[in-house]
């Protein structure tokens, strides 16, 4: 499998650990789950700081299509401690039966190199292929939904508000964040064009701004024909900043 110039594409995108074992990642599903490193974002709740900086490659730049310039870290893609994406797929190679697919998680997938090659060669092994994504490159998840050979075949979408709230949320700058929104039109097309297995969710706690708000962001994901997903965040104090 690694003697595959296809499956050497894959290892483009650049993983911060991979769980052989998840019952949590995909609703109904047993999988196995990579996380990618770097995410544009900077959300107040995160508890995953560590997957924040993008990993440096030889030129000094961060390995990523759509992160923040200059905010690469010490890391590099294939480092030690670090699993490569041939490793995920020889794994579900390995437990071919017993498991019922992968999760790209992150980090943020969207903002990675390699994404399009690691679902396809998801795909051309034969496991069905599930992301995480915030959402936060719309124009990058069409391109991939256009394609079967790219198409996840289950999102987790994550809202992270209404878009005139969602830079205070993700610190991103307002355009970039108010963008965002467009990707749940294009995953909830998605799903109905192409039978995508689709779940917006968001997460919430005591006086945020979502929770102020919930009604209406609710109702705006339902005219979407959709279910809005509430997860509490844990471990934050009064302005929601992940404090354990």
């Amino acid at each position: 499998m690694r003697s595959s110039a296809a499956f050497q594409d894959a290892n483009r995108l650049a993983l911060a650990g991979l769980i052989p074992f998840s019952a949590t990642d995909w609703p109904g599903k047993l999988t196995a789950t990579v996380f990618t490193q770097g995410c544009p974002l900077r959300c107040v709740y995160c508890h995953n700081a560590q997957l924040q900086e993008f990993p440096v490659v030889g030129g000094g730049e961060p390995a990523a299509d759509l992160g923040r310039a200059g905010e690469g870290s010490g890391g590099t893609r294939g480092a030690e401690g670090r699993p490569l994406f041939s490793d995920a797929l020889e794994l579900m190679e390995r437990r071919r039966g017993m498991l019922d697919g992968l999760v790209i998680s992150g980090g943020e997938p969207l903002a990675a190199a390699g994404l399009a090659a690691a679902l396809a060669a998801t795909k051309v092994a034969g496991f069905p292929v599930g992301l995480h994504t915030s959402g936060y490159a719309p124009a990058r998840l069409r391109a991939l939904l256009a394609t079967e050979e790219t198409r996840p075949d289950w999102i987790g979408l994550d809202v992270k508000a209404l878009p005139r709230h969602a830079a205070a949320v993700t610190g991103l700058a307002p355009r970039a964040a108010e963008r965002m929104w467009d990707s749940l039109r294009v995953a909830a097309a998605a799903a109905e064009q192409y039978g995508v297995e689709l779940q917006m969710r968001t997460t919430l706690w005591p006086g945020s701004v979502i929770e102020q708000h919930l009604e209406e962001l609710q109702g705006e994901v339902a005219r979407l024909g959709h279910e809005l997903h509430l997860q509490w965040a844990r471990n934050v104090d009064g302005a929601g900043r992940y404090v354990a």
